[in-house]
């Protein structure tokens, strides 16, 4: 656990999206995030501009190297050479929820999990 009293909202922000992607994937990340935050805007409409048309393998790519730029970037998070993914279908929304809060809090502590979620207060967030 780090010392959050030292660290900008921005950079518990990026340490928590990176302890959700390591403890539950980046699909459990986003089914997390998704629980508390009712974003705006029209996602169906925007979509294709904001990612792109890329190929399941180009994203299967870019997952990947961001996986890999994670764990070796993070000084806080512990180094994982072959994470097994997490298959976040088998999980209810409540389970979903309880990993993701453990793990904020077993990396952030209690004081950075609850700045973390801070930002999902209804109608904070945007999904650009």
């Amino acid at each position: 656990m780090i010392d959050v009293s030292k660290l900008t909202q921005t950079e518990i922000q990026k340490l928590g999206i990176d302890t959700l992607s390591l403890a539950i994937g980046p699909a459990g990340m986003g089914l997390f995030m998704h629980q508390f935050d009712i974003g705006r805007g029209d996602y169906t409409r925007d979509r294709d501009e904001i990612l792109g048309n890329p190929t399941i393998e180009e994203i299967v790519t870019r997952i990947e190297k961001r996986r890999i730029s994670q764990v070796e970037s993070s000084d806080v998070l512990p180094k994982v050479t072959n994470m097994k993914m997490l298959d976040v279908t088998k999980l209810s929304q409540a389970k979903i929820r309880r990993l993701g809060i453990e793990a904020l809090t077993k990396t952030l502590g209690h004081d950075g999990m609850v700045r973390f979620m801070q930002q999902f207060k209804r109608g904070s967030g945007d999904y650009t």
